[in-house]
C-alpha cells in the first residue's frame, strides 16, 4: 500500500509539473505575440489624416477610373470607432512603418476627392511620408503650396490627372530624395507653369 501511495503522489507531482510547464509556454507565446504586434500610428498623424479627409468632398465625378471609390470614407477617429477603426495603420490607403507606426505612404489614387489644397492642409504635417499618390482626383486647379517642401523624406509622388495648377517646379525641387514623379495630364495651367519654370 505504501508503494501505491508513493506512486499516486509521484503521478500527481508529474501532473503538476506538466500543468506548470504548459502555463509557462502559454504565457511566453502570449508575450511573444504581443511584442510582434505593429505599433499604432501616432495620434497626431491620425488626427492629421482625419482633418485632411474632412477638408474634401466625395464627388464620384472627380475620378475617371470606373472602379474609383472614396478610400478615406471608412477612416474613423478615436471618438468615432473602436479597435481597428481608430488605428490609422489599418485604414484603407494608409501605409505605416512597421517599427515606428509613422505614416510613410498615402495611396489615394482614384478616391473621388474634390476640393482645394492649400498651405494649411494637414497632409503636409505627415513629415515621414515616403510615398504619396493623389492621382485621378479633382483638386479644383489649386496650386501645390510651398509647404510641400516639409515632406523632405518623399521618394515617390504621383499627381497625374489631379487638376492642379500654378508654379510647382520650385517646390518639387526642394524634395531632394524624390526619385519618382508622375505629372501626366496636368491641367493646362500647370503644364505652362512647369515649362516656364524649366526654361528659367
Amino acid at each position: 500500500m505504501g508503494s501505491a501511495l508513493f506512486l499516486f503522489i509521484f503521478m500527481r507531482f508529474l501532473l503538476f509539473l506538466s500543468s506548470f510547464y504548459l502555463l509557462m509556454v502559454a504565457n511566453s507565446n502570449s508575450s511573444s505575440s504581443s511584442s510582434m504586434q505593429h505599433p499604432l500610428c501616432p495620434d497626431s498623424e491620425s488626427s492629421a489624416l482625419i482633418q485632411f479627409k474632412q477638408s474634401f468632398l466625395i464627388d464620384w465625378d472627380s475620378s475617371y477610373d470606373p472602379f474609383a471609390y472614396p478610400k478615406f470614407a471608412t477612416w474613423k477617429s478615436h471618438g468615432e470607432g473602436e479597435g481597428k477603426g481608430s488605428d490609422c495603420c489599418s485604414w484603407d490607403g494608409v501605409e505605416c512603418d512597421k517599427e515606428t507606426g509613422h505614416v510613410v505612404g498615402l495611396h489615394l489614387a482614384s478616391s473621388c476627392l474634390y476640393g482645394s489644397i492649400n498651405s494649411s492642409c494637414t497632409l503636409f504635417n505627415l513629415v515621414h511620408l515616403r510615398r504619396l499618390d493623389l492621382s485621378d482626383n479633382h483638386f479644383n486647379c489649386s496650386e501645390i503650396p510651398f509647404v510641400v517642401g516639409q515632406l523632405s523624406r518623399l521618394r515617390s509622388l504621383n499627381l497625374s490627372i489631379s487638376r492642379v495648377s500654378g508654379q510647382i517646379l520650385s517646390e518639387l525641387l526642394a524634395l531632394s530624395k524624390l526619385v519618382f514623379l508622375d505629372l501626366c495630364k496636368l491641367t493646362v495651367e500647370a503644364s505652362k507653369a512647369w515649362l516656364e519654370g524649366s526654361g528659367s
